[in-house]
């Protein structure tokens, strides 16, 4: 048995204080989990199921969570580096005090998320899905792709996109979302390509 099945099964769900290195837990149903002050390095839960998960003061290194069934789920103080979440559903969320760095983002659900003060720093975020979220404090976005990232319904009012990739970004016909967020003049041809305008 894997140390952490093996550490969810001692605690009844409620792992603290562990650290985890190489575990392949791909496609594993966990059922309902709370991780508190655990470090995962390296770990692989590409396609597997978790009920309503809690990360709460973890950090994940070089982990594969790939396709991962996680919405509903609760992060707080987490840290999150050069990990793949491709495709990962995370939708209805909570995210409170979370950083993500470096990480392939593309094609994660975050619907409906409700997010305080969570970072994205040189994330690739192609495809994702960021509507309706609902945030309680400036998002802050640095270095990402969004191309064709979803944002229907999502304020992203005092958020600096000026070092994003915001190419083909999906959102309403008035384009509200974007409303005293700020973007630099390199990126007006992107604008214009969602008003369906040509600049000369």
């Amino acid at each position: 048995m894997s140390e952490i099945l093996e550490a969810i099964a001692q605690s009844d769900g409620d792992v603290r204080g562990r650290e985890f290195v190489g575990e392949d837990l791909s496609g594993e149903d966990l059922g309902h989990v709370e991780f508190e002050d655990c470090t995962f390095d390296s770990c692989v839960l590409a396609s597997a199921h978790l009920e309503r998960p809690s990360f709460e003061r973890c950090t994940l290194t070089g982990c594969d969570l790939g396709n991962v069934q996680g919405n509903t789920g609760f992060w707080r103080d987490t840290r999150v580096f050069e990990c793949r979440l491709v495709g990962a559903d995370l939708h209805k969320s909570v995210l409170v005090r979370t950083r993500f760095t470096e990480c392939n983002l593309s094609y994660v659900g975050l619907a409906e998320s409700k997010l305080e003060r969570v970072s994205f720093s040189g994330c690739d975020l192609r495809e994702a899905s960021l509507s309706q979220l609902r945030l309680r404090s400036r998002l802050v976005l640095e270095g990402c792709d969004l191309m064709r990232a979803e944002l229907f319904q999502t304020r992203l009012a005092g958020v600096d996109l000026t070092s994003c990739n915001i190419a083909g970004v999906r959102m309403s016909d008035t384009f509200r979302e974007l409303r005293d967020a700020t973007v630099g003049i390199d990126q007006l041809p992107d604008l214009a390509g969602l008003l369906g305008v040509k600049l000369r």
